[in-house]
């Protein structure tokens, strides 16, 4: 991160500037014209990942295969930085990750595997994802490759979220609906989250950062999901992507407000659906 962003981040991170932000932010989310966008990064945030060993352990705990899906996953970075994670943490639990991305150009850098700078290596990498990074690829001078038994339980594939032909049968033990959200108007966003929450088994969870959060907190309370506290001033702040140039543009992340009501539905990113409720058995 540049030290002019940096001081960006610091100055309207001040409680006495975050209301004249706020006052930026609305104006350009109100005029800033939206379009979809492939910018991404290997292990954008880690933490969220760990999740896993936290409030979603009963997922990875062995007992089933884990199914998830990577929508809107762009170059692929998501979705192997997840399978890196599970590979290193969990490699007892039969896992599989089903992604897809509207963007052919971007799905054809996901299924060759192949990537360097210009498709989400960074500096990340060399921190706390490196013994991730180390499981994940095998490197040839500055391109680094996915390894062969992590890229074969990973299937990407051309697919838009609201064409006629998506179909959500709650397969899905975990969805991932990141980073993309946010660059829909109001109406394409509430349908593309429906879409997402029927992808996704009864108990199961979404991952959801990258979206308006007006518009998350109703989706929310619409579709009875319950907001998982854990770590959520954390997961935040590690968006630096986004939360490094608020609020000069219409996708990018608000500072942490304590005080509203609604705070675990506006910042969490991690929510989980109501489990099946049994019936009881009725004799004759």
């Amino acid at each position: 991160m540049s030290q002019r962003v940096k001081f960006n981040q610091r100055l309207f991170d001040l409680p006495l500037l975050q209301g004249v932000g706020r006052s930026i932010h609305a104006r350009r989310l109100a005029r800033q014209t939206r379009f979809q966008s492939t910018a991404t990064r290997f292990f954008r945030n880690l933490k969220q990942f760990q999740a896993f060993e936290g409030p979603l352990s009963g997922l990875a705990d062995g007992q089933a295969p884990l199914r998830i899906l990577v929508a809107g996953c762009s170059f692929g970075c998501e979705a192997y930085s997840l399978a890196g994670y599970l590979a290193v943490r969990f490699p007892q639990v039969d896992w599989t990750i089903d992604a897809f991305d509207i963007s052919q150009a971007a799905i054809a850098v996901a299924q060759r595997a192949v990537y360097g700078p210009k498709h989400g290596l960074g500096d990340p990498l060399e921190r706390e994802a490196k013994p991730y990074a180390d499981r994940l690829f095998e490197r040839c001078g500055d391109e680094r490759t996915i390894v062969p038994d992590i890229r074969q339980r990973v299937s990407v594939s051309h697919g838009d979220l609201l064409a006629d032909d998506f179909t959500a049968d709650q397969s899905y033990d975990l969805v991932l609906a990141q980073n993309f959200l946010v660059h829909m108007d109001d109406e394409a966003a509430s349908e593309a989250f429906s879409r997402i929450v029927a992808a996704v088994k009864p108990g199961g969870a979404i991952f959801v950062g990258g979206m308006d959060l007006d518009t998350k907190v109703g989706l929310i309370k619409h579709h009875e999901l319950i907001p998982v506290d854990w770590e959520i001033e954390a997961i935040h702040d590690s968006d630096e992507m986004r939360r490094s140039t608020w609020p000069w543009g219409y996708w990018t992340l608000e500072p942490i407000d304590r005080s509203r009501p609604d705070f675990t539905a506006r910042y969490s990113t991690i929510f989980r659906t109501k489990a099946a409720v049994s019936q009881p058995v009725v004799s004759d």
